[in-house]
């Protein structure tokens, strides 16, 4: 079975859910007890689709102002990133902006943003309007999902869509390789032409 490896990094503030979405997706855990992490951690996990084995690597970085600078070694070598907010915060999805800007200027190119609104089981708090946010994602050219790492509601879903999208742009690349044409060793180039009316032996009667 083909494997394709995926590192992913997840961003934005502080007590906004991005270890426990990487726990969720990974081990199927929630831990009532937040604890904040330090710097950054890693975990990883296989995914199987459409008969390919997805390996993926998640770097979770701290929210803390004071570990910033660390992001941009998790992000540079990244496939995709999640800008997590939390929906019950609304100083959570002002960072959002920032870390677009932070990706888009020094990410990797083709690097994929996702833009994820945690904490759909607190729905009822909700202070941050859900059409706005997806709104503004659409916007910026980036993908919006809704999670909740507490149920797992629309975890799954985040990383099914980047196997997906990942998978669109290695066959959007192999489509751009066979139509390129070589035209360098082509009989109809004008070198070859010349060459052509140089080796005729015809004569004109």
């Amino acid at each position: 079975m083909p494997q394709k490896s995926i590192k992913v990094c997840l961003l934005g503030t502080i007590c906004v859910g991005k270890t426990s979405i990487t726990t969720r997706f990974v081990k199927g855990e929630f831990d009532e007890k937040y604890i904040s992490s330090v710097g950054a951690a890693f975990l990883s996990r296989l995914l199987y689709f459409q008969n390919i084995e997805y390996s993926f690597a998640l770097w979770d970085t701290a929210g803390q102002e004071r570990f910033r600078s660390l992001a941009p070694l998790t992000y540079r070598s990244a496939a995709a990133a999640l800008i997590v907010y939390d929906i019950t915060n609304q100083d959570s999805f002002d960072e959002v902006d920032f870390w677009i800007s932070e990706l888009r200027s020094m990410g990797p190119e083709e690097i994929l943003i996702y833009v994820i609104g945690n904490k759909v089981d607190l729905e009822s708090f909700r202070v941050v309007d859900r059409k706005m946010a997806e709104s503004y994602a659409q916007t910026k050219g980036v993908f919006h999902f809704h999670s909740s790492a507490k149920t797992g509601e629309g975890v799954d879903e985040i990383f099914y869509h980047i196997c997906q999208m990942t998978r669109s742009i290695q066959e959007n690349r192999s489509k751009n390789r066979q139509s390129t044409v070589d035209v360098s060793n082509s009989t109809n180039s004008d070198e070859n032409r010349e060459g052509d009316r140089g080796r005729c032996r015809c004569q004109s009667k």
